[in-house]
């Protein structure tokens, strides 16, 4: 069957805009990451929960990160849209700086 008009096939979408060295920075050195996760690695009475606390410190960078895109506060129009990878960035991170916070807790 011939239509008229040429069909267009959409395929995934790339943006090579967004810098990975910057998505790998943010989420490795954001300050909400690494003081959620420690701090809740440090309560943490079990090595199970120190994923949760990774969880919980990836959540609160990405989004810290989301507020400061939102209000504009520094350059951060292309990463906006790497979230995904700053949050698995963040969660990697986060489970380095939770299993320090269980490390160095108190007994």
């Amino acid at each position: 069957m011939h239509r008229g008009k040429q069909e267009r096939i959409v395929g995934p979408e790339f943006q090579p805009d967004v810098p990975l060295l910057e998505v790998l920075l943010y989420g490795i050195f954001n300050p909400a990451t690494i003081i959620v996760a420690f701090l809740m690695g440090r309560k943490a009475d079990d090595k199970s929960k120190i994923m949760i606390a990774a969880f919980a410190g990836a959540a609160a960078g990405v989004a810290v990160l989301y507020l400061v895109t939102l209000l504009r506060l520094w350059d951060t129009p292309t990463l906006a849209r790497a979230v995904g990878g700053v949050f698995v960035t963040s969660l990697v991170a986060g489970f380095a700086y939770a299993g320090a916070g269980y490390l160095l807790r108190r007994s």
